[in-house]
């Protein structure tokens, strides 16, 4: 079955080798990073200059290819003609067959050395010396361009087409501003991660249907701690807005207690090893692990998977289902947002789900028709992945779908019995709650 959709500064981050006494040793590169500034926009006098070496160049190059046979005025033809390369002759063409010539007219042409070689040929072929002469002073105009305003062809036309602030549209959290906040969320952290995990499967006990059973996996993959960077925190407390005196303290997967320094924890085989040290703190309730980085000489990087389960009460007293909200929290700047949802069969026929993406409220009590002030302007896609886990593996984690089914396995729920849902968003704003929401269609029966 395939998914299918329902929409409702540090320098050196990244490879990696073991160093010794826990974490891991960061080698310099610059894929975490690697965010690119927009391209500044050209003033009014360099759009003046861009004008006319353009219009220069249109009526130079047009006149040259009109001396041209009538099967080289074409690009393959004039490719074939001239011995030259066919993209520069058809960058040439396109360019030249604007009625007027405009700035843009400049981001058709092809760089300064294709130029040069076509103009090179040309005389080879006989044309006019002085009208190739000329041309070929258009092009120097051209090369001069790209050094003052630019450095490259392709970063000119990146300064051609950026827009003033005063005129670029206003796209409300659009992923160029997901990106924006997460490199300045990165230089007030300190800590970065590829990819954050959130991972639930929910069921009735089957000794009382009274009960909730939760089972939760969160991660941080390729998480960088840069030094005095914030400690790595990761949380697998509350996610339900009801609380009530059912005893719910959160266990790991094999029913150990969760406090202290807890190594079983972790899903070890998603970790790094060695394993960097994390003590789990709080309550019995609500319990965080913490990586703390301490004092670093350099930047350190590693993968960690937390689990835990816990049980709570299916029906408020007011006979109404306490399973409504569920939250993934983008604490740490992150370029990818994975957040998977599996509800057990019986459950599944009494929910319409829905998700949302709201400004993070540490109080999840506060009643839920209070919280449209709190809505991010745009909505992220729900995807219904289906029975089981066949449709688990996505891009965002190479071992996404490998991490599913050993998280079912250490559970001891068979995974064909739950239907999974999935909320994954490029660069998820930072400090931002994402929910993915249950609606009943039906009273459940008390």
């Amino acid at each position: 079955m395939k998914p299918r959709i329902f929409t409702s500064p540090h320098e050196a981050f990244r490879s990696t080798t073991a160093l010794e006494g826990g974490i891991v040793h960061v080698m310099p590169s610059d894929s975490l990073l690697n965010l690119k500034a927009p391209a500044a926009p050209l003033t009014a006098t360099q759009r003046s200059r861009c004008e006319r070496v353009a219009s220069r160049l249109h009526a130079d190059l047009s006149e040259l290819v009109n001396l041209l046979p009538d099967h080289a005025q074409g690009g393959s033809g004039m490719s074939r003609h001239l011995g030259i390369v066919r993209n520069t002759c058809q960058r040439v063409i396109q360019a030249i067959a604007d009625h007027e010539p405009t700035i843009e007219t400049l981001i058709k042409m092809p760089g300064t050395k294709g130029l040069r070689l076509m103009l090179k040929a040309m005389a080879k072929e006989g044309i006019d010396h002085t009208k190739i002469e000329i041309a070929q002073a258009g092009v120097d105009q051209f090369d001069g361009l790209i050094r003052d305003y630019g450095g490259s062809h392709s970063k000119l036309s990146a300064r051609i087409t950026a827009l003033d602030a005063n005129q670029q549209p206003l796209e409300l959290a659009s992923l160029q501003a997901r990106q924006a906040l997460y490199k300045a969320a990165v230089g007030i952290t300190g800590r970065a991660a590829e990819s954050t995990i959130s991972l639930y499967a929910f069921r009735q006990s089957p000794e009382d249907t009274d009960v909730l059973q939760r089972a939760i996996a969160t991660g941080l993959i390729q998480t960088t701690v840069i030094p005095g960077g914030m400690p790595v925190v990761i949380s697998n407390g509350s996610t339900l807005r009801w609380d009530d005196d059912l005893e719910h303290a959160l266990k790991n997967l094999d029913d150990s207690d969760a406090q202290g320094t807890t190594p079983d924890a972790l899903l070890q085989e998603f970790c790094s090893q060695p394993l960097p040290t994390v003590t789990s703190r709080g309550t019995q309730e609500s319990t965080i692990r913490v990586i703390d980085p301490q004092s670093l000489d350099h930047p350190q990087t590693f993968d960690v998977v937390s689990a835990a389960r816990s049980n709570h009460p299916f029906i408020d007293p007011q006979g109404m289902p306490i399973f409504n909200e569920i939250w993934s929290l983008a604490n740490c700047p992150s370029k990818k947002l994975i957040f998977d949802i599996y509800i057990h069969e019986d459950m599944e026929r009494m929910f319409r789900p829905s998700v949302d993406a709201q400004q993070w409220n540490p109080n999840l009590s506060a009643p839920g028709g209070d919280k449209w002030v709190l809505r991010y302007p745009q909505v992220p896609t729900l995807e219904l992945l289906g029975r089981g886990i066949g449709n688990a593996a996505t891009a965002g984690y190479s071992r996404h779908a490998q991490l599913t089914k050993v998280f079912f396995e250490r559970i001891g729920w068979n995974p064909s019995e739950f239907f999974g849902l999935r909320c994954e968003v490029d660069f998820p704003i930072w400090r931002g709650g994402y929910c993915i929401k249950f609606a009943p269609v039906q009273r459940p029966l008390d």
